[in-house]
């Protein structure tokens, strides 16, 4: 097997101009470093990135830990991930948690094991133990789509209490009263949690009663939107217009009301929650709450990397969310007539 000296011998260069060019390429001659490469292609030099890990303590790693890939929010943000990393030569291990603190602790352990530098991570437990562990350790770490606004914790989110009265608020001004949530469950995420609470402020803001019949908690799936809005549409007094906690479980309740016979937006109005690539595509397209989720991946990729090489202490990062108007919403029926 060839070595570094082979190398640095058919090129007629130093061993430390073999190890520049291998990794910080930019600092070498192109001439000079076009020399060397074509003595590693002879050589077959294979470079061992984990030989190097032991002496600079480093594995140019990091690990990426989100909730499922199948929503293409999370997939957006680590896309902006991979790219940031991709720009500075640090590869990216992705976990899916599946919103199972047992699988999130798992992973933890399982990319610590495999000496990652840092971590980046969309958590179902803020209070949970591992994160308590990684920063006593005082372990690179950034929470991804989190509510933290203070704290020993780099975090990079959206004020998820500002986007739940935003989507009821917009209801309300289209003079829709009766107005339904479908949650993610509160156990699963406190991103839930908060949009909930921005929506019972925003009703008691407008005067309206809080009714915690209109609440239903699912898992996030289409199923559960689905399976939820036809509960909250055989109330006895059902409601006129629901926001849901992410647009996964919109498109589940546009199945399901349909299916209940409504026809949407005359019957009932929907506002989803994150803006996925598809809300615009479905029929009705849906109004939603957009968050930036691929620059939200970049900045959290950028912050990680900065706090392995100790250049930042811990920074929290609320980027804007904002309201977009589509088909799904309309004037509450009887207020307009000229609506259809």
């Amino acid at each position: 097997m060839s070595t570094i000296l082979d190398v640095a011998r058919l090129a007629g260069v130093s061993t430390a101009t073999v190890s520049r060019v291998i990794n910080s390429p930019e600092s070498v001659r192109e001439q000079t470093r076009e020399k060397v490469l074509l003595a590693m292609a002879k050589c077959n030099y294979k470079y061992n990135a984990l030989a190097r890990g032991f002496v600079t303590k480093k594995s140019n790693t990091i690990g990426l830990i989100i909730p499922t890939i199948n929503n293409s929010v999370f997939a957006e943000s680590t896309l902006g991930v991979q790219e940031y990393a991709d720009q500075k030569n640090i590869k990216v291990v992705l976990g899916n948690s599946y919103y199972k603190y047992s699988q999130e602790e798992n992973l933890v352990k399982v990319l610590r094991e495999s000496q990652v530098d840092g971590l980046i991570i969309t958590t179902t437990d803020l209070k949970g133990e591992i994160l308590k562990s990684l920063v006593d350790e005082n372990f690179p770490l950034v929470l991804l789509f989190s509510t933290v606004k203070g704290g020993p914790i780099s975090a990079v989110g959206i004020d998820n209490y500002r986007g739940g009265y935003l989507a009821t608020e917009h209801l309300i001004s289209l003079g829709h009263k009766r107005i339904c949530m479908v949650a993610g469950n509160f156990s699963m995420t406190d991103r839930s949690f908060h949009r909930w609470h921005g929506y019972k402020k925003c009703l008691r803001d407008n005067g309206i009663p809080y009714d915690k019949e209109l609440l239903v908690q699912t898992d996030y799936s289409l199923l559960g939107g689905r399976d939820s809005i036809k509960k909250l549409l055989s109330l006895a007094s059902p409601p006129t217009a629901v926001f849901c906690s992410n647009d996964y479980i919109a498109f589940g309740a546009i199945k399901g009301a349909r299916e209940m016979g409504l026809s949407l937006p005359k019957d009932l109005s929907i506002v989803g929650f994150d803006d996925m690539q598809t809300a615009s595509y479905m029929v009705p397209a849906l109004t939603t709450i957009r968050q930036p989720a691929k620059e939200m991946g970049q900045r959290a990729a950028k912050l990680l990397l900065q706090m392995i090489e100790k250049k930042s202490k811990p920074v929290q990062d609320m980027m804007e969310s904002t309201l977009i108007v589509r088909e799904s919403t309309a004037t509450v029926p009887g207020a307009n007539d000229s609506c259809d």
